[in-house]
């Protein structure tokens, strides 16, 4: 059966004038996210993703904001990663988790679509999959599903507009169709909640983020839990509405979408491996320098630099502060990474776990790094991060370190065992649940029939059950270049 036999209602060809090829683009994303879990490669990619998603929310354990930290109770049907127990309201499951991913920062995306689509497509995969009492099988193809079409909507509407952050806009679509997956839509009906979820998707604001102000963490929360609640609804008969992509295009995006970015978006290839994997949490604008700061580190006592000049394309221009208020301000300031890279401290770490001695001279340092943007270098992204430091030290000595990627982009990519390590290093954190390895371990091994609540249950409290697959193996070598 062909594409066009799947459209929902009608649904106009890609050539339309109105452009909206939401139903190829959803079809692509089932298609190719079929394909990639049809390969022992892919499905090993996409449990990477799952790991490292999951790691990185039961990281925000203890680190949520206020309303959204609220402990559930050991039989709630959806597990709540960064609290404690579970809920039976998948919807707030999808909001926490969500919510706790964008605290720890340390996810994963795809550049080109200048966002975050496991984000949400991992939230309310996970909570719906666990809602419907569904395997491990029928939770990651609901994520790679999820994924697909959350990056090919960043792909087809391209950037932001000016001010907009896209958490919780096209990734309210991506919530949608992974949930949709998991409470058993049909192609037709994933279309439908799709483009309903863009039809209520969230614009928020770029610099309340910058600013470290909480609001940030609500943008993911609501516009994840948003699209859970419209695959409910369509799976419970809520009817189709007009074409939403090119209206969201205009209102949240800089205009409808164009013809290359309907061609990126209707690819046939699984696009997931070539999703970048962040080696720290803080912004992705903010890695490159981190970097290049590491290497310069390398050379370079902290203690010995007078100056420091990034100059980058203007996204990560805008990471300029010198002074972030708070951790989330930090983990958006290129100053604070930079400093925190040239004395070998985490960036994205919260305040206690950093020494006071140790956090005040990373925030002397910051104050002496100063951010430009560089229209040169505009060109550059999103093909890759460019950014150019500029050292200067107290003795007169100057460096000049340019890099185009950071660890963890495809074309620098981690090995499985390095992308382990970060995952391990993030369940070290205080407070996250004890059976947090062994969801991470189960997650990479057990069998798809696995019912996913018998591989969560530690996390939410419960001993592990016996079924849950098999027993916990040492990592293998990981293959250098790779991955997965």
């Amino acid at each position: 059966m062909n594409r066009a036999e799947h459209r929902p209602g009608g649904a106009p060809p890609a050539g339309h004038p109105n452009g909206d090829v939401l139903a190829e683009l959803v079809m692509a994303g089932i298609e190719a996210a079929d394909a990639l879990l049809g390969t022992d490669v892919g499905q090993a990619q996409v449990r990477r993703v799952a790991a490292r998603l999951t790691a990185n929310a039961v990281a925000a354990t203890g680190h949520l904001p206020a309303g959204l930290d609220a402990a559930g109770f050991p039989d709630g049907r959806c597990t709540l990663l960064a609290t404690s127990g579970g809920t039976d309201q998948p919807a707030r499951a999808a909001a926490t988790t969500a919510a706790a991913i964008t605290t720890s920062q340390c996810d994963e995306g795809l550049r080109e679509s200048r966002g975050h689509p496991g984000l949400h497509a991992y939230a309310a995969g996970l909570a719906a999959a666990e809602d419907a009492d569904a395997t491990l099988q029928v939770f990651l193809r609901a994520l790679a599903v999820g994924w697909e079409v959350g990056a090919r909507l960043g792909l087809l509407l391209g950037p932001p507009r000016a001010g907009v952050h896209p958490h919780g806009g096209w990734g309210a679509a991506a919530a949608a169709a992974a949930a949709g997956v998991a409470a058993g839509l049909d192609t037709a009906g994933l279309t439908t909640a799709v483009n309903l979820a863009l039809t209520v998707a969230l614009a928020g604001p770029e610099p309340s983020t910058r600013r470290g102000l909480p609001a940030h963490h609500l943008l993911p929360a609501l516009g994840t839990a948003s699209g859970l609640s419209v695959a409910y609804l369509v799976r419970d008969g809520f009817p189709a509405t007009d074409p939403a992509v090119a209206h969201f295009g205009r209102t949240a995006h800089q205009g409808p979408p164009a013809p290359a970015g309907m061609a990126a978006a209707l690819t046939a290839r699984p696009l997931l491996p070539d999703a970048y994997f962040k080696p720290v949490g803080v912004c992705a604008h903010a890695l490159t320098s981190w970097a290049v700061a590491r290497t310069v580190a390398r050379d370079v006592p902290g203690t010995d630099i007078a100056a420091v000049t990034v100059r980058t394309y203007a996204g990560a221009a805008l990471l300029a502060e010198r002074f972030p208020a708070n951790r989330l301000a930090r983990q958006f300031s290129i100053p604070w990474a930079v400093a925190c890279g040239l004395l070998g401290v985490d960036p994205g770490a919260p305040a206690g776990d950093i020494p006071d001695e140790r956090q005040a001279l990373v925030a002397r340092l910051a104050e002496r790094v100063t951010v430009r943007h560089d229209p040169g270098l505009d060109d550059g992204y999103p093909a890759g991060r460019p950014a150019v430091v500029d050292v200067a030290t107290h003795a007169g000595r100057r460096l000049s370190v340019r890099a185009r990627f950071h660890p963890g982009d495809r074309e620098e990519p981690m090995t499985a065992d390095e992308l382990a390590a970060v995952d391990a290093g993030l369940i070290r954190a205080p407070g996250v649940p004890a059976g947090a390895g062994e969801l991470l371990r189960q997650l990479a091994r057990a069998p798809g029939s696995t019912p996913l609540r018998h591989l969560t249950s530690p996390a939410r409290g419960g001993a592990p059950d016996p079924t849950g697959g098999p027993p916990p193996a040492p990592a293998g070598p990981g293959t250098p270049g790779r991955k997965d």
